[in-house]
Order: C-alpha cells, then structure tokens, then sequence
C-alpha cells in the first residue's frame, strides 16, 4: 500500500485536472497556482490509499487561480497580528446549528468551527481529513477507514467512534428527516436500519474507539466529496442526545444551543436575531488552536452591515452586494475581492406541481430571460451565465451538446403555446428577502416572464420560512435557490437531481426524477477514471439541459470584503464558506 501524505494526495488529483475554466466574464484562462493550507495540524492528517482517484476530492486549478487573485487583489496575508482578540463577520438569520438538519452554507460554517467533521472543504474546493487524523482508502473504493483525532466534547467527554456512528444512524432514520440521509444511503445497511428493519448499520464498524470502518453499497470515488460537502457533516454527541427521539430532534432546544461541542471554537450564546458568540476552544487538541479569543457574529442585513463595515464596526463581509463595490473599494480601510465561486444560482421547479410537467413550459422560462444582459448591467460582470450545473472541475472542460438557450422570447411564446400553457394561471416564487441585488434581478425575470406570458407573484420570506417552504413542507411554485459547491466535482450535481436526494432528507427541491440521470450518476462514482468519468458526466449535463428542472441563471463570483485590521483571512471561492480557516485569524492593533 503507498502511503500518500497529504501533499502529495493534493498534487496527485490536482495534477489530473486539464486547463483553467474560463474566468467569469472575462473569457481568459488564468494560470494555476498552488497554495499550502497551513491550517492543518501539527502530525498532517493523511490519506492512504493504493491508488490515486477522485477520492479526495477533483481539486479544480481554477480554484487555486482564485486563490492567486485574491493575493493579486489584496488578499490578508498570513496570520501575523496579535493573538486575542474579537472579530465581528457579517450573519444571516441562522435556522439551525445542528448539523443534520443544516441546508445553507453559512450555518454549515459555524457547525464546522463547532463540531468538526471527518473530512472538510478547504478554500481550493479540495476534501481534507478534518476529525479524522488518517484515511484509508480501499483498492476499489468501497471502503474507507478514518483513525479519528484524540478529541474531547467541551464537557470533557472523549469524542469516539461512537459518536461517528451515532450521528449517521441519526442521520439515515427516516423519523429524523436529516438533510443528509439521500447522500449517507450509500453506505450498506442504512436503508435497512433507516425504515427501521435493522438494529445496525453493517456498513459501519468500529474495530476500536478510534476507528471507523465504512463500507459502501458500490465503489465511489467521490465518497469524501460526498461527506465533506460544503463544511462536511459535523459530529454530533451521543452521551448528550442519544435519548432524544429521532423525530425531535429538529426541535430539540440543542439545535440552537448546542453548548457541548468539540471543535476549535465553542458556543456561547445565540441572541434570536442580534448575534451568535463563539469562543477559543482552549482544550482542543486536535491540531493549533484558533489565535482569536472570540468570533461575534452579527446577525444583519446586507445595507446594515454594509454600513458597519464602512465605521469599522463590521470585519468581514461576504457576499458584498455588487451595488456597494465601487463605494467599498475606494475606502482606504477595506480591502475587496472578487474571485470566481463553484456555486449557481437559479430558479427551482417545484415538478410535484402538474402545471410544470411539460418540460416545454421549463424550457420556455430559460428562453424569455435576457440572462446574459441581466449580468452585464445589473450584476456588472461579476457572474457567468451557465446552461449546466456541472461546471467543474477543470478536466470537465466544455461540454458539448448543450442548448444555450440564448435569449429567444418569441420562442419562449411558441412554446407556452404549443404545451398549452394557461395564461391567466399565477406562479409564486420565493425567495430570501433582504437582499437587494436579489430584488431588482427578480423586478426583471417577472418582466420579461410576464412579456413572454408567465404571470409570476414575488414572494420574499425570512430565512427559516425560505427553508420551510424549499425544504421541509415543499410547499412552493418555484424558488430562487443559490449556492451549492457543483465545480468541485460533476457528481455534486447528484445531491439536487438523484431520485434518492428529495428534500427534506436531500437536496433535490425539484423532486427530479429521471431513472437514466440516476443510474449515470451511479456508473460516475464507480470509478476513478477520469476520461470514464468524464463520458459518464458529459451524458448526464446533457439529459439535465434538456429536461431543464431549474432554470439556470449564472454563476456568480464570490466577494467579499474586510478591515486591512483582519489578518490570515483567505477568501475562499464559495461565498458563505468565509470562517473556514477562522483558526489562523488575528487584528493588529
């Protein structure tokens, strides 16, 4: 068995990628550039395996060409101010802090600061051991072994294997309704032990306190991009809630208080609707403890904060509104960047709906908006208008066959027409209220749809309503969803489109179904092989744009800005990830 080091596992995986993607708007490849991730513990965390595959994670180049432009456009350097100290980051509204029911990015940040989870995404998009401290990787990829980190709970109870276990039965109980059990039904056992015909899980052993043992259904390279997507799955703590019933454990008063955690920071105090505390974790042990004493996250809306960043009351923010960055880059106190993201944004079908059954109607929706201007005027460029989720990493390339569906409102026109389409019928489509950039794009696609005849009634909700209705009841016409991680590997595009993946227990708020786009996604985690891989993935971006379940938007670029005092921030490509290295921050004085 060749022991693979971290670095060289990175090199390896990273070096099967092609060319840089085209740089949003620009149309110019940028160069890779690698970056050290120094955030890793004193003993490296390792990932073993016989053979290099996509197991770790297909690093994209063009997420280390971001990183070279955040250092290009001012990015903080490395950590160099003084320790101690508090910094603020900008917060949405936060719906929960338990990580089996989190849907959204910047709650799955806090989680990870919070518990930790066996693997991590870092700023390159690339899967790292985070809890675990080595993996063992099959031959075939059907079985990974994580030896764990000698962790403790803030309680001082030690973190084991147990625990590992406990949260993925939790997880795939279907009485939880975990946001995570269409992803975790890979591994054997779980289906059974989920509809409650099993007592174990025979996928999962522990040969010790330290070691898990996990054996898939089916060879899958990309298992650890499955499980540390976004922040990864954060572990949760058997001793403290093994006896909380699985269907109360969305309401249990520990999803927003979750005081006995075990990672690099601790809660210490959530005030509903002002701010959410988190403090240095003094006894971590499982690699360099923060240097900050504390992290106040302010709870605010984006002209707010906005505003505070520009007093200094406010460190860091991101996303900026577009509108703000020619104002935000003139102050001599901040400094802005923009770097390409892996995420879309879109306008999500609900197909349970019959009125959006004939994928005609879906169609036309695409062709009655002018997306490409819409980017140009009102986004300023900062975002690319995309025909495909599938939109990394690098050895994807372009994919042919696609429908661009360039803006074409007498087509949209003929086909409503042609699908029978009832004019005076009205769609709702929810959103997340509060943010501007949001508001006068959606003034626009209710413009343009109504020219087109699509009568659509704008619906702006909070946060936890926005989750209610995408996620939960599934009670919506259509949603403007936004975010995700899809460059980071073809197979990502799986959460929201596979027929095991319907919220609440996945991604999938379409409700999706193609038996042929599930069985492709299956044959593309089987194997390694790239060029496989990417024949496999190549059908599946095809059938998906012709089916066209979401309207497709663009994909945005990821800006952020921060106080010059900020020190070892590093922006990272998905927009709500920015606490992911929150361990080697500093202020100067």
């Amino acid at each position: 068995m060749t022991i693979w080091t971290r670095r060289r596992f990175l090199a390896a995986t990273s070096a099967a990628a092609a060319s840089a993607l085209l740089a949003a708007c620009g149309g110019t490849t940028t160069a890779p550039t690698a970056t050290a991730n120094t955030s890793a513990a004193t003993t490296a965390p390792t990932v073993r395996t016989s053979v290099p595959t996509a197991a770790a994670g297909t690093a994209s180049s063009t997420r280390a060409a971001a990183s070279a432009a955040s250092a290009a456009t001012g990015a903080s350097p490395a950590a160099s101010g003084a320790t101690g100290g508090q910094v603020s980051v900008f917060y949405p509204k936060p719906v929960t802090f338990q990580p089996l029911f989190t849907s959204n990015g910047a709650d799955q940040g806090i989680e990870q600061l919070l518990f930790g989870a066996l693997v991590k995404v870092n700023d390159k998009l690339e899967s790292v051991p985070d809890i675990a401290q080595t993996i063992d990787i099959s031959p075939d990829v059907k079985t990974y072994t994580f030896h764990l980190k000698k962790l403790a709970w803030t309680d001082g109870q030690p973190l084991t294997a147990k625990d590992v276990v406990f949260t993925i039965e939790r997880a795939v109980d279907k009485r939880t309704g975990s946001y995570w059990r269409g992803r975790l039904l890979q591994i054997a056992g779980t289906t059974e032990y989920g509809d409650q015909k099993a007592d174990t899980i025979t996928g999962l052993e522990t040969p010790d306190d330290q070691t898990v043992k996990m054996t898939l259904k089916t060879p899958d390279a990309t298992w650890l991009s499955t499980i540390g997507d976004f922040a990864g799955m954060g572990i949760i703590p058997q001793h403290i809630l093994k006896d909380v019933p699985p269907d109360q454990l969305q309401k249990h008063p520990f999803s927003l208080n979750p005081t006995v955690a075990a990672g690099i920071f601790t809660f210490s105090k959530y005030a509903t609707d002002q701010f959410v505390e988190l403090h240095r974790n003094d006894a971590y042990t499982g690699g360099p403890k923060p240097k900050l004493d504390s992290l106040f996250l302010k709870v605010l809306s984006p002209d707010v904060a906005v505003a505070q960043l520009e007093k200094g009351e406010l460190d860091l923010m991101g996303p900026v509104p577009i509108q703000e960055l020619d104002r935000l880059k003139k102050n001599p106190t901040l400094t802005v960047v923009s770097v390409p993201s892996p995420s879309t944004t879109k306008l999500v079908f609900n197909l349970q709906k019959p009125y959006f059954q004939d994928k005609r109607v879906r169609q036309a929706m695409t062709y009655a908006l002018d997306r490409a201007n819409i980017v140009k005027q009102l986004l300023g460029g900062e975002a690319r208008v995309i025909n495909t989720t599938i939109i990394g990493p690098d050895w994807m390339g372009t994919i042919p066959g696609l429908n661009d569906y360039a803006y074409n409102p007498d087509k949209a026109k003929q086909l409503l027409k042609d699908a029978t389409w009832d004019a005076s019928r009205k769609v709702g489509v929810v959103y997340t209220s509060g943010n501007r950039e949001t508001d006068a794009y959606m003034a626009i696609v209710q413009q343009q749809l109504k020219d087109a005849g699509v009568s659509i009634d704008l619906l702006p909700v909070d946060a936890v309503e926005y989750n209610r209705r995408t996620v939960t009841d599934s009670d919506f016409d259509m949603a403007v969803v936004a975010g995700g991680v899809y460059a980071q590997d073809p197979n990502v595009s799986a959460k929201y489109f596979e027929s095991a993946n319907f919220t609440p227990t996945g991604g999938n708020y379409a409700h999706y179904s193609n038996p042929k786009v599930d069985a492709l996604f299956s044959q593309g985690r089987t194997t390694g092989d790239l060029a496989q891989r990417k024949q496999i993935y190549t059908q599946v971006a095809q059938l998906l744009n012709d089916d066209a379940p979401w309207v497709l938007l663009w994909s945005p670029n990821s800006i952020f800005a921060y106080n010059k005092r900020l020190q070892g921030f590093k922006p990272p490509s998905y927009a709500t990830h920015q606490v992911w290295n929150a361990e080697e921050w500093s202020i100067t004085k």
